[in-house]
């Protein structure tokens, strides 16, 4: 589904990313594990338009990407949810989930897709009403998920959705993400809880200062001595 092949991203002159290539195939969860500054957040950035890389090509269901806008992307079928959430916090939680529909003007697809992000996360149905920075951060979080969904991607990609939320809210997301997958929405995710990210995963890549250096299953990835030292600790 999803072809990065070799692909730089800089910052003001700087690389961030350096020649990195990797793939997402249809119906998998794939996560991109490593520390932070190590390139994670800029490569679903670069991917969802955001970024321009500076050298190599990203390719979506066979098409050329790299050079196109986001909103142009979010039409193709992926959608991002960036890291920190991002929600309008003076709209409601309602009002936040219809902004994400934007790509489609069918109300009954919207109901549809609303219906089903209700079901994901009922918390939501019960709040739809309140404004969405009145939200705990685990609530703001299936809002953010919730509004990604909203555009029926056929590629969700995650950055950081356990950040600042305590294990049994971040045990309550990753559960969601595996549901959103069995629906069948091919997910990437981002991730500093390594262990819970590859215990879900199809796959996973290690990512150290921009580049990969491991790839495997997500179990082959959990008993590598790469991740076992560097980042659970063992």
């Amino acid at each position: 589904m999803l072809q990065v092949k070799n692909i730089t991203v800089a910052y003001d002159d700087v690389p961030a990313v350096v020649e990195v290539s990797f793939h997402v195939g249809e119906g998998e969860i794939v996560s991109i594990i490593g520390a932070n500054g190590a390139g994670k957040s800029t490569l679903l950035r670069t991917v969802s338009g955001i970024l321009r890389p500076v050298a190599g090509e990203i390719w979506f269901e066979g098409r050329r990407i790299d050079r196109l806008p986001a909103n142009q992307i979010v039409h193709l079928g992926i959608s991002l949810v960036p890291e920190g959430r991002r929600i309008f916090g003076r709209l409601s939680v309602l009002d936040n989930l219809i902004l994400g529909a934007y790509t489609n003007r069918d109300p009954v697809a919207r109901r549809e897709r609303l219906d089903f992000v209700f079901s994901l996360f009922p918390v939501l149905h019960e709040r739809a009403g309140q404004r969405a920075g009145t939200l705990s951060g685990g609530e703001q979080q299936m809002l953010a998920i919730g509004r990604a969904l909203m555009s029926r991607p056929r590629l969700l990609m995650l950055d950081e959705p356990s950040l600042g939320l305590m294990p049994k809210l971040t045990a309550r997301i990753l559960q969601a993400i595996q549901e959103i997958n069995r629906q069948g929405v091919t997910v990437l995710l981002v991730e500093q809880r390594v262990r819970e990210a590859l215990e879900i995963a199809h796959r996973g890549y290690v990512l150290q200062t921009g580049r990969i250096v491991a790839t495997g299953t997500g179990s082959e990835l959990l008993h590598t001595d790469l991740v076992r030292k560097a980042y659970l600790g063992l």
